[in-house]
């Protein structure tokens, strides 16, 4: 076991020094030990030759988030819901096919909630639909879907919050690229310039200003900052970080905190959260949490803002199970507790509603979502979520639908 290093700003470092006292020195402690293959993990992961498998990084949900959508890997689909913003309950109103089988995988929706975009990491094709505002019901644009490039493997995607850009990671050819977006009809153009050079991008996510994107290059180890040029076009800003403070991450799903302080990242193999530190959106590595590694597998991420305080939250997959981190202090996650253990099968994809009042996350290995309280009747001292229920992704029901990546909208 081996300390590691915190590289912060001197006001982070005084932080960090009268936080140390009340925490266990533990928390701030690592291991890395890789005990699993990011492309394997024991089967749970979809499989894709070796080419990237994750959910969607969030980017935060505009308006009151009454819609959903769930992408179906197994079955090319995506699907619909209405969403009760007073009781958090999700209702199935339809379903479409979003290209191949075994590809739907990050979804993101415009901001306006009148669009909604898939990548499919199977055929290389985005798909771009219209949005019915009264039951969340999708109709494929014309054209239907926008090729992201042969072979590319197009993962996650990230919108920014005026709804004119996106960008999508290319697991399999090291690309991150860029689209405008006709605000108008939906309809997305490929911008010339892409990010080119990376091993696996993975999660990206892009910040509240509009400013910045962040990308977690899962092949490499490596998280990437980049400034958003007036054509959607990224600029790297100074050097990547190592996820883990050192070479042997495998980077997955990106939070950012509400100031735009830090992110959050998760660590597939070695079962962690890390902290990196974020200044004009140049980056530098803070910590790891927990101390220890462990074959979670943490892969979807949340930020939520409640009255017992700010918590993140993550989809273990490996363990069926969520984790939930306080933060006392920005930047300072406490050691994670579980939660959600019987009620959940492979978690992947997570998602936190708007009213920072319920969590969803998809099980993919069951075809369902499950829905948790943040209440404060059940979170106050802290504590954790309330297990509320699970709804099928699909109708009629379909274990086998394999969910994947789930998003808010409206």
């Amino acid at each position: 076991m081996r300390t590691q290093g915190i590289r912060l700003s001197s006001t982070g470092r005084n932080t960090l020094k009268n936080f140390i006292r009340l925490i266990p020195a533990v928390v701030l402690m690592a291991a890395v030990l890789h005990t699993a293959s990011c492309t394997n993990n024991n089967g749970l992961l979809p499989q894709d030759n070796g080419n990237g498998s994750n959910t969607p990084t969030a980017t935060p949900t505009g308006g009151t988030g009454a819609l959903a959508f769930v992408t179906n890997f197994n079955d090319g689909k995506v699907s619909s819901f209405t969403r009760n913003t007073t009781t958090g309950v999700l209702k199935h109103t339809g379903q479409v096919t979003a290209g191949a089988k075994k590809g739907p995988k990050g979804v993101v929706a415009a901001p306006s909630g009148s669009f909604l975009y898939v990548a499919n990491n199977s055929d290389d094709n985005i798909y771009e639909f219209s949005v019915s505002q009264t039951d969340g019901t999708l109709t494929p644009l014309s054209p239907a879907s926008v090729s992201n490039g042969s072979g590319s493997g197009p993962d996650e995607i990230a919108i920014n919050p005026a709804g004119s850009f996106l960008w999508v990671t290319g697991a399999k050819k090291g690309t991150v690229t860029p689209y405008s977006i006709n605000t108008s009809t939906g309809q997305l153009t490929q911008v010339t310039t892409k990010v080119t050079g990376l091993v696996k991008p993975f999660g990206i996510a892009a910040d509240s200003s509009g400013s910045f994107v962040y990308v977690a290059d899962n092949g490499a180890g490596l998280v990437y900052s980049y400034s958003i040029g007036s054509s959607g076009t990224l600029s790297q800003i100074g050097s990547p970080v190592f996820d883990l403070g050192s070479a042997g991450g495998t980077p997955g799903f990106i939070a950012i905190d509400p100031a735009g302080t830090f992110i959050y990242v998760t660590d597939l193999n070695a079962g962690v959260l890390s902290v990196i530190q974020t200044t004009s959106g140049a980056l530098s590595f803070g910590s790891i949490v927990p101390s220890t590694t462990t074959g979670n597998v943490p892969i979807g991420i949340g930020y939520a803002t409640l009255s017992s305080g700010n918590f993140i939250y993550t989809a273990n997959q490996a363990s069926s199970s969520l984790w939930y981190f306080l933060l006392t202090v920005p930047g300072f996650p406490s050691s994670p507790v579980a939660f959600g253990t019987g009620n959940l099968s492979a978690p992947t994809g997570l998602v936190v509603d708007p009213q920072n009042a319920f969590l969803y996350t998809t099980n993919q290995n069951a075809g369902t979502v499950s829905q948790f309280s943040l209440s404060p009747t059940c979170s106050a001292a802290p504590g954790p979520p309330c297990f509320v229920g699970n709804v099928a992704t699909e109708s009629p029901s379909n274990a086998n639908s394999g969910p994947f990546g789930i998003t808010l909208a409206q």
